[in-house]
Formats: C-alpha cells, structure tokens, sequence
C-alpha cells in the first residue's frame, strides 16, 4: 500500500505539474498583443483652407481604444494657402500598451471630414507608430485683384496680392503695347522703357501656380508723362548701324524718331524711320531758325541760318 501511495503520489505531482504548465502557457497567450488592422479617422479645422488666407489648424479624432493620436497638422512651407494648392495633414498615431500595427495600407483606413482622402502610410520598424498623410480639397477660385496701382517715379507699383506666385505687367505708350513682363516683387522699373515722349500706362495682373488662378488685369491709377524736352535727355542706348544708317537703341529695342538727342556732349537728330540724318538742316521748335547738321551728324550752331538753300540742302520740320 506504501509503493501504491507512492505511486499515486507521484502521479498526481506530474498532472499538477503539467496543469501548472498549461496554464502559464494560456496566460502566457492572453498576454500577447493584439494586431490593429483598422484605423478609423474624422478630420475638422478651425476654418477651409481659401487662397490667400493664413493657414489654420487642422484637427483628427477617433474613439478607437486601440490607440493614440499623438497630433495633426499641415505639411506647408509657407504661411499662407495658395491658389490651385491641395492642402496635406500629416497624423501621427501610437499604439496603446497590448496593441501593434499591422502592415496597413490604404484599405485599412477609414477616413472622413474635410474631404480627407488617403495619400500615404508609414508604420516604424516596432510596429508601434504611424505616420499617416491625406490630401484635402483642392483650393478653387481666381485670384482677387490688386489694389492701390500707381506709378512712383518710373516705376509700377501696387499692393501684394496673397497667395500669388508673381505678377504679369503691360506697359503701354499712348495705348500702344511696349512690353509684357514677369516680376515677383511689388513694382517694376520701367526706365529702360520710357525714352520717348508720350503718356505712359500699365497693367497688372496676379497670377497663381496654375493658369486658372489668375486674377483680374487692373489698370494703374495714374499715368507717366515724358514731355519732348524730357526725352531729348534720354541717353541710355547704345548706337547701331547699319546698311541705310545710324540708329539710337534703347534697352527695349525703342529708338527715337522726329526728335532730338543729346548724347556725349552732342546733339543730333533722327528721322522720321529713326536714323540720324547728317549735311542738312532741323527747323528749331519754336523759333525762325534752320540748325545744321554736319557730316558726323552733330549739330553744328555756328552754321545755323534763318533762310537755309532749299535747292541743296534737305530741311526737317
């Protein structure tokens, strides 16, 4: 009976032994963390994003006990929504003590508000955190219209237009297109443009990163006069000849015609195609006197007369 109590005896230490065993694998089990194979988001904000408006704050949420959101916010260099712009919010989101990631992929995301829509996901190398990115809305609508366009000295100027990439601006002489430029600053020096007489004009217009965001063209309040006596200084082009003669050009291709230039220390006179004529005589505006040009074609006023030989000699008015 003592060898069958030992027997028994042992038995019974074996199967509480393996109970033991068994149930600290079970719990061993109940301890392992649990995948997260879903994520559900809602997304707001303090206010749309709209072209030229300063950017806000963005904002997700979620009920889902499996984990964290840790923060949200937009991916922008700048300050300030762009026209045509589609706006990004990156989440970062932390699996709570007993959860993991999973590999997720867009599938796994239920995402909603704001007209969120999935773009990317990045889960790290534990499985503990994702960095999620989804588009918004693209930003609609044109540019407004600049403001306060006027001229200071030769140069245009107006207000800042926000969310603009630039600015497109016409410059016009006595309505007549001289040039279309590109800036991005707030004004332009047109000095290189204005060297002959006339009333002088602009336009400009804002334009965005895409064509359909460009806004309104505005024309400048005021105009900018050059008077003849104020053109005859404008001295800043080079010479060029050519086969029928001599030509005065500006930066811009202008050249002048039917007016005089005093250029180094000389003066001399274009024609009608912008030449510089030579051996004849220019009438003196507002007075009874014929100035002659000389061969090199600078004005000569020792040679000036009252009654010049038409038969040998051409006259300008």
């Amino acid at each position: 009976m003592i060898m069958i109590k030992r027997g028994w005896t042992l038995f019974f230490a074996v199967i509480v032994l393996s109970a033991g065993l068994s149930f600290s694998a079970l719990g061993e089990e109940e301890e392992k963390d649990k995948e997260i194979t879903s994520v559900s988001l809602e997304f707001s904000w303090d206010k749309a994003p709209k072209g030229g408006d300063l950017v806000g704050r963005v904002y997700a949420s979620s009920s889902d006990p499996q984990f964290t959101i840790e923060g949200a916010e937009y991916i922008k260099r700048d300050d300030t929504w762009i026209f045509g712009e589609r706006p990004v919010v990156e989440v970062a989101l932390s699996a709570r003590s007993g959860y993991y990631f999973s590999s997720l992929k867009r599938g796994n995301f239920h995402i909603s508000g704001c007209g969120a829509k999935y773009k990317s996901s990045e889960v790290d190398s534990d499985n503990i955190y994702v960095t999620l990115e989804v588009y918004l809305n693209k930003i609609d609508g044109s540019l407004p219209a600049t403001t306060a366009a006027s001229w200071i000295g030769t140069s245009a100027s107006w207000d800042e237009v926000g969310g603009s990439r630039g600015y497109n601006v016409k410059l016009y002489r006595d309505k007549i297109l001289l040039a279309t430029i590109s800036t991005t600053a707030i004004s332009y020096d047109f000095a290189s443009y204005i060297n002959n007489e006339g009333e002088y004009s602009f336009q400009v217009q804002p334009i965005g990163f895409y064509r359909t965001q460009a806004g309104p063209w505005v024309a400048g309040e005021d105009k900018y006069t050059m008077t003849r006596e104020e053109a005859c200084f404008s001295d800043n082009g080079t010479w060029e000849d050519t086969s029928k003669g001599r030509r005065f050009l500006y930066k811009n291709g202008a050249y002048p015609t039917e007016s005089w230039r005093y250029i180094e220390d000389e003066w001399y006179y274009f024609d009608s195609e912008g030449y510089m004529v030579s051996k004849c005589y220019v009438k003196s505006p507002g007075e009874g006197l014929y100035c002659w040009i000389g061969a090199d074609g600078t004005w000569d006023a020792k040679k000036d007369t009252a009654e010049p030989n038409r038969n040998k000699y051409t006259i300008y008015y």
